[in-house]
């Protein structure tokens, strides 16, 4: 766990993550049909998730506001995640596992100990080549949002938007992540993705 290299016995792992508005379920669904259309087996998991009290935990924090559900999403949403890799991380070569939102959610946390939190979860969980970041913003995240007619969660002004931008910009250019820019349509941003599936998928195969 931890390593970045993919084994035979791995199901093949990719990561949709980013902030709020960035369009992350929409691609994890684009990328899911891509390898449907391949034949393989394909299982997506979005975070946090509704079909599990911690995944409905992390959501409901996410609405409180303050520092108290500011720490109760990120213990939450990182239960979720930890359950999900328990419960749905196979060790079969023909599956794909496509998780929306996945380390990048530790930059719920204070700023003060969200590289330390990275790190570690970085070092103890499973990772890929295969992990897009879509980064849009702070305006294009917010419209978005505005179009869902949801109530509105503690991360979704403009002013929390930058700033959990920035953190996860700070992390993803230090780390392995492709960046992708996000603010153009689903279909410019599934092109951006698509090109590096396709690139990534040929020296996989050649590895083996």
């Amino acid at each position: 766990m931890g390593s970045n290299r993919r084994s035979k016995n791995n199901p093949l792992f990719i990561v949709i993550d980013g902030g709020d508005g960035c369009g992350k379920d929409t691609q994890a669904k684009l990328v899911a049909r891509y390898y449907l259309n391949k034949g393989m087996k394909v299982r997506v998991r979005s975070h946090p998730s509704v079909d599990n009290p911690f995944g409905r935990h992390a959501k409901s924090a996410l609405k409180e506001g303050g520092k108290k559900g500011h720490l109760k999403a990120g213990f939450f949403y990182a239960i979720d995640v930890i359950r999900s890799l328990v419960k749905y991380y196979r060790h079969n070569n023909n599956e794909v596992i496509i998780f929306s939102r996945y380390l990048l959610g530790v930059c719920y946390l204070p700023s003060p100990i969200v590289n330390f939190g990275y790190n570690f979860f970085n070092w103890v969980l499973p990772t890929s080549r295969y992990f897009f970041y879509l980064d849009v913003t702070p305006e294009v995240a917010r419209e978005r949002i505005s179009k869902r007619g949801e109530k509105e969660e503690m991360f979704e002004t403009l002013s929390r938007l930058n700033k959990m931008r920035r953190k996860m910009q700070s992390v993803t250019k230090r780390k392995s992540w492709f960046q992708i820019d996000g603010n153009g349509s689903p279909s410019k941003v599934w092109l951006q993705i698509r090109q590096i599936l396709v690139r990534l998928d040929t020296e996989t195969i050649r590895g083996f």
